[in-house]
């Protein structure tokens, strides 16, 4: 029986591996169960559902809200400055009305008394940590604000990862982008969405999902995938431990202004109390330099692969503002995300390695601050030459 056809022609089951991709994706959602359990908690590969890309699994939590609403005005709210790509598939492609608040105690405060004065929420978006700030947000009080006013808590773990951080109690979905470190190797793109147990009861969510859940991942990308996230433990182990290195040398260099990453950042407190025992802070950070030529210098001399996209084996950087937010730059500095900001994915290399990168980088960075306090200075120094009076022409005598 056909299963695919390919511009008008049908393929026979038999050239595609068809069972072999059917083994895989159990294998790979027994992984991710695995990885999202704890000792207490254990998930079944039944209660996560695999998808073709990270966005859609967001398309699909969609899905699971519009069976219960037909409103035209729609409002959910995102918590914390997201992934640009969440908030864009939400307000642009399902109309949703996005309410963004930022990630502080201040804003879970006026969360609630919009609650209270009548805001009907169907969903509230996090990450855990954000991405591009690795801000972490405090979910046990999320959790209680919506066990209250019953709305979907759907929280994205692609950046802190379930190696390192255990968030699947706290909230009815776990949504992560496979694409990212779980594959690691940017050969094979898929996302997986992962359900509490017994979570989601009032939204029958569990039961929702599974009855309109289809198969669409291609079986080559199945076995790909599963190929690659054999080794993800170990893998967000190392990146983890560069990661971290990394943000310590940052920190002490002049011309650094901020390193967002979730060890030494201002909510590492809460972090601390989802990351798991022994367990990294994660891959990703992003780097506020003190001034604009000392983040383009830096950037235009970290030599490791570019791009907007993260979770690689090799270290990605990118200047995230430009690439994310280009046509509305004003509106991310309002939430902290600054123009000229620079995102390092970090990857598994070896640390001397990196460290040779980061240190050439950074004295690239040290040489524009000085290049520019050096113009600066010059062009305060009054102009001696225009100090000193210029004779006039002689004029011609009338005796002569």
């Amino acid at each position: 029986m056909p299963l695919f056809s390919n511009r008008g022609r049908e393929l026979p089951e038999a050239i595609l591996p068809i069972q072999e991709a059917k083994e895989a994706k159990i294998a790979m959602q027994q992984r991710i169960a695995d990885s999202l359990s704890t000792k207490d908690n254990k998930l079944k590969n039944s209660d996560v559902l695999l998808y073709p890309t990270g966005m859609s699994d967001i398309s699909h939590i969609h899905d699971i809200i519009s069976l219960y609403t037909t409103a035209t005005k729609r409002t959910v709210a995102i918590f914390g400055f997201l992934y640009v790509d969440t908030f864009k598939v939400l307000s642009k492609i399902h109309g949703y009305e996005c309410k963004l608040y930022d990630a502080t105690q201040s804003d879970l405060e006026t969360l609630e008394e919009d609650l209270a004065s009548g805001l009907q929420l169907w969903a509230l978006f996090t990450e855990f940590p954000g991405n591009p700030l690795l801000g972490s947000v405090d979910l046990e009080r999320i959790e209680r604000i919506y066990d209250e006013y019953d709305f979907l808590f759907v929280v994205d773990d692609t950046v802190g990862t379930s190696v390192n951080v255990d968030v699947i109690l706290h909230c009815d979905v776990v949504c992560t982008g496979l694409t990212k470190m779980f594959s690691g190797r940017c050969n094979v793109m898929g996302g997986s969405v992962a359900l509490k147990p017994n979570g989601g009861a009032r939204w029958d969510i569990k039961k929702r999902l599974k009855d309109r859940y289809t198969n669409t991942n291609f079986p080559l990308d199945t076995i790909v995938m599963e190929r690659n996230s054999a080794d993800f433990e170990e893998r967000v182990i190392k990146a983890s431990q560069n990661a971290q290195h990394i943000a310590d040398i940052l920190r002490k260099h002049s011309s650094v202004g901020q390193v967002y990453y979730p060890k030494g950042s201002p909510t590492q407190q809460l972090h601390e109390k989802y990351k798991r025992p022994g367990k990294g802070y994660g891959y990703l950070l992003s780097i506020r330099f003190k001034a604009p030529a000392a983040a383009i210098a830096f950037h235009d001399a970290l030599d490791v692969a570019e791009g907007p996209s993260l979770g690689t084996n090799f270290t990605l950087g990118c200047a995230y503002t430009l690439f994310a937010h280009y046509d509305e730059l004003e509106w991310a500095e309002e939430y902290g995300v600054v123009k000229h900001l620079v995102r390092i994915s970090v990857g598994i290399e070896n640390e001397r390695f990196l460290d040779e990168v980061i240190k050439t980088a950074l004295d690239a960075a040290e040489r524009a601050i000085l290049n520019t306090q050096k113009r600066r200075n010059q062009s305060s120094k009054p102009n001696v030459s225009r100090l000193i009076p210029v004779p006039r022409r002689a004029q011609p005598s009338c005796h002569n």
